[in-house]
């Protein structure tokens, strides 16, 4: 009995381990084989195209902290993670407490702030940037009204707000769905003891909902945090990194030093320093938002 038992046991080891290698084999392939060519090509002066490869070492390391371009698209960059996640994380907040109340056309409001999270990312930007590009419906719009146009995309100042403000309306769905799941996951007593002893709305949210919250705080923030951190579409599309490098995020600058200048290993050089920071953070992030979960709900 116990020889069969170790056999049925070894059997679904082996059912598993088949069903595991084939996504396994395609994730090192595409992942972990690209990452490792990434660091090859960096330790060398190739253009992508030349037979022949100089080996450099960690030159186009140092060559990277030198420029203004890379240190700026980190700035760029941590802009739209750090403010965007912020945003996404209140207004889905917001939204997922007033779609829970039970209503007509409750169900109708959940789909319809989803909706954009549906819609290609590539979509999204070609249709908002016929909305806010100078001669777009936007300033006709104002135009008509007698206000003054306003280059949403061309002025520096505010091209990278309006990129910010199209990636926010796209994802907050994505952050809605979660936070409202995790409001469907609480007791209903708890909300009832907390009137009897007296609370107020604010305290029964600062008290119950927020703390509850945790886990889907936890998701929302290392998933859109990252997603930030690796954002390309909205930006290719609206500005291409413009006016004056303004939105170049660090996704961008390695697209366009990379295959528009030809220069791959620089540009692997700052794809590796852009792997170590979002691994770094998000490892970071997900280790304390845990804890503080683990503090909250205990």
């Amino acid at each position: 009995m116990i020889g069969r038992l170790k056999r049925n046991i070894n059997t679904i080891r082996f059912q598993t381990a088949l069903l595991f290698v084939p996504g396994f084999a395609i994730y090192a392939c595409i992942i972990l084989l690209s990452i490792v060519l990434a660091f090859y090509y960096s330790l060398f002066d190739w253009d992508g195209v030349r037979n022949s490869m100089n080996f450099v070492g960690f030159a186009n390391y140092v060559r990277a902290l030198r420029q203004p371009a890379f240190l700026n698209s980190l700035k760029v960059t941590f802009f739209f993670a750090v403010i965007g996640t912020a945003l996404v994380n209140v207004i889905s907040i917001s939204l997922s407490a007033q779609l829970n109340r039970p209503g007509n056309l409750t169900n109708f409001y959940r789909s319809a702030f989803f909706f954009p999270q549906l819609i290609s990312m590539v979509a999204i930007g070609f249709i908002f940037k016929s909305l806010f590009s100078y001669i777009g419906i936007v300033n006709a719009i104002l135009e008509r009204w007698g206000l003054p146009l306003v280059d949403f995309l061309g002025d520096p100042a505010l091209a990278k707000w309006t990129v910010l403000f199209v990636s926010v309306w796209q994802i907050t769905g994505f952050g809605t769905v979660i936070y409202l799941a995790g409001l469907q996951a609480i007791p209903q007593e708890l909300y009832d003891a907390a009137k009897i002893d007296g609370a107020n709305p604010w305290q029964r949210f600062t008290s119950i909902t927020f703390p509850w919250l945790a886990p889907s705080l936890t998701s929302v923030t290392v998933f859109i945090f990252t997603g930030y951190m690796r954002m390309f579409d909205f930006i290719f599309v609206l500005t291409g990194g413009g006016p004056v490098n303004s939105t170049e995020s660090i996704a961008i600058l390695v697209i366009r030093i990379g295959f528009n200048q030809f220069k791959i290993s620089y540009a692997s050089a700052v794809s590796m320093y852009f792997l170590v920071l979002v691994g770094a953070i998000s490892m970071a992030m997900t280790y304390f938002l845990r804890r503080r979960e683990e503090v909250l709900i205990n």
